[in-house]
């Protein structure tokens, strides 16, 4: 009953606050704001809008297509198609169930291609790595480009940011690992299954820098992370208001964007709350495109998502076990 109760928290709470935030940004909009949100989405220049959905889709393909190259030098060739239902299909899971995404991923590869999920999830954990090292330069390239930069970095420490969760988060996750440490030492049946799993976690973890494709790997991580920037800019040409956006306003929304998305289910409520921040900051007051910003890329992913959850789940099975039905 414990451990149900602290999963339906874990979906609840991290929602709930995102459900806050929206009512939080919607409960500070004006007459003239809502009638502004409405008219962005009639009015908008969708030229625009597709050519940034576009950007989107090629970023997802480009990472779905690059964990090919990290799982190479393990022996494993898995399908294109598979790895980016896999991957899609993690983005809308975790809107679901928070942070659950990257297991799920690495769970369909081990269900569809055969692939032991220790060493699909430590590729994945390998590329978050590379991802986080990336989204470092690009927070450095923002405060490089930023006149303001005092303004921005308030934008993260208004009323209604969830900071505080990080502690409880850490807290817990401490507990955990002291229960767990005591646990693998005291038994040793456990002890041998995570010392296999381990193995499995540091094979994965190593094709990182054993994979031959070094540089289309970078190439494709320049590429992913030049369209999330580009989506912005992209977007903000669909409407006059923001058709002139600085390119330091363009980096300062990504990053505020990309850390709301980190501390709420797709940056539900906090997104174009922050945006909007930002937007404010270098004198733009056009409150409705972090709103419609949220609205077109959360429902491609959804779309998306939810497509490639299906599909993935109509082809075969490719498990050892299933091969030795065969």
């Amino acid at each position: 009953m414990k451990d149900q109760l602290i999963k339906i928290l874990k979906i609840v709470v991290p929602i709930g606050i995102g459900l806050y935030l929206t009512w939080y940004f919607i409960a500070g909009l004006s007459d003239k704001d809502i009638t502004d949100i409405k008219d962005s989405f009639r009015d908008a220049n969708y030229f625009w809008v597709v050519l940034s959905l576009i950007l989107a889709f090629l970023s997802h393909f480009s990472r779905a297509y690059r964990w090919l190259f990290v799982l190479e030098p393990m022996g494993y060739k898995p399908k294109l198609i598979n790895s980016y239902h896999a991957v899609m299909s993690g983005y809308i899971i975790n809107y679901t169930v928070p942070r659950s995404g990257e297991v799920a991923r690495a769970g369909l590869m081990a269900t569809y291609e055969d692939i032991p999920f220790e060493k699909g999830f430590a590729t994945i954990v390998a590329e978050r790595v590379i991802d986080l090292m990336m989204f470092a330069i690009v927070f450095f390239i923002s405060g490089l480009l930023q006149v303001n930069a005092d303004e921005i970095q308030n934008i993260t420490e208004r009323d209604g940011e969830p900071s505080y969760l990080i502690w409880y988060i850490l807290g817990g996750m401490f507990i955990l690992g002291i229960i767990g440490l005591i646990i693998y030492l005291k038994n040793q049946k456990v002890k041998k299954f995570v010392n296999e799993k381990l193995l499995g976690f540091w094979e994965g973890l190593k094709a990182i820098w054993t994979m031959k494709k070094k540089w289309a790997f970078i190439g494709h991580t320049v590429f992913i992370w030049t369209c999330y920037v580009g989506m912005i800019w992209v977007s903000a040409q669909a409407f006059p208001q923001t058709a002139d956006m600085p390119i330091g306003l363009v980096f300062a929304a990504f990053v505020v964007g990309a850390a709301a998305i980190g501390a709420t289910p797709g940056g539900l409520g906090l997104y174009p709350l922050w945006i909007t921040g930002a937007l404010a900051a270098y004198g733009y007051d056009f409150k409705a495109f972090g709103a419609f910003m949220w609205v077109t890329q959360t429902g491609l992913l959804v779309v998306l998502g939810l497509l490639s959850l299906f599909l993935i789940q109509r082809q075969p099975k490719q498990t050892a076990e299933a091969k030795n039905d065969q």
